[in-house]
């Protein structure tokens, strides 16, 4: 199932691990109930907009630095369809997510301290003995982002994290494959699981989910679909939004440009029925 998703890891020292099949979005047993520089490279200063800061790992119990963005210093330029939101003069995604050096436990910041009993000792047991470090600079190429956010996601797969933040990693993974530019293969990819573990998310976990109302998350599941040609998926969802009291204004005109967009298309169907793939830019 997973297909390889999990590549580039393998300089962590994690061969063992990777060579078990691993579906990041199994059913959990349930219990009781980079920087984006500015154009002016003279004027541009890393040091500027990150800093230093010290972390404390529940896994391991030791302390480590990670470099993380001087929010007062970036301005939001926009939010792009599906939701990414761009910030300048770097981009706050390549530092979102946070990776103890001596033990390779690595999450997303918001839940990077958010680990049970049980999780700690499956990072201890199956990570933790394989884990090698590699430096992670303060201006990271994005190849050196995506290890990272790969990193994370085969954590929360292996100590069977919530739906929800494997599907949010999933969904970082898919615009940092677009930033890249070059990969559209594996950019769908993620894209694709990033739906299918939102869908087992509303199924399984309550709301707010990362921080997103139902609402939020199932807009940010049809600008997928749309993504990934499935325009009628994506129609669907939509109009459900748009009428919706659940919605805000803003979701709700969101909603409605990109449905208008995707009508506007030339859509072509193929001989199986199947839309094909059409850019998506509002």
């Amino acid at each position: 199932m997973t297909d390889n998703i999990f590549g580039g890891l393998e300089k962590f020292g994690l061969e063992g691990v990777l060579e078990e099949g691993i579906d990041i979005f199994e059913t959990a047993p349930k219990k009781g109930s980079g920087s984006e520089k500015a154009a002016d490279a003279d004027v541009f200063s890393i040091d500027n907009y990150v800093y230093l800061k010290e972390f404390d790992c529940l896994v391991c119990r030791k302390k480590f630095e990670s470099y993380v963005v001087k929010w007062s210093k970036v301005r939001l330029e926009r939010v792009e369809y599906d939701l990414r939101p761009i910030y300048s003069p770097v981009n706050h995604l390549y530092y979102d997510v946070l990776c103890c050096p001596i033990c390779g436990h690595a999450a997303l910041s918001r839940v990077f301290d958010k680990i049970t009993e049980r999780q700690i000792e499956i990072v201890r047991a199956q990570l933790r003995p394989h884990y090698k470090h590699v430096e992670y600079p303060k201006e990271p190429t994005i190849e050196q982002v995506l290890d990272r956010y790969k990193l994370a996601l085969l954590n929360a797969t292996i100590k069977k994290a919530k739906q929800g933040e494997k599907a949010f990693l999933c969904t970082k993974i898919t615009w940092l494959y677009r930033i890249k530019g070059d990969d559209l293969e594996n950019e769908k990819k993620f894209a694709t699981l990033a739906i299918r573990g939102f869908m087992k998310a509303l199924e399984e976990e309550h709301t707010p989910i990362m921080g997103m109302e139902e609402i939020t998350i199932l807009y940010l599941m049809a600008a997928l679909s749309s993504f990934l040609g499935n325009y009628k998926n994506a129609l669907k969802i939509l109009s459900t939004i748009i009428v919706s009291k659940k919605a805000s204004q803003r979701l709700k005109d969101k909603s409605r440009d990109l449905r208008d967009f995707i009508k506007n298309q030339q859509i072509d169907i193929g001989e199986n029925g199947v839309r094909l793939q059409q850019s998506v830019t509002i």
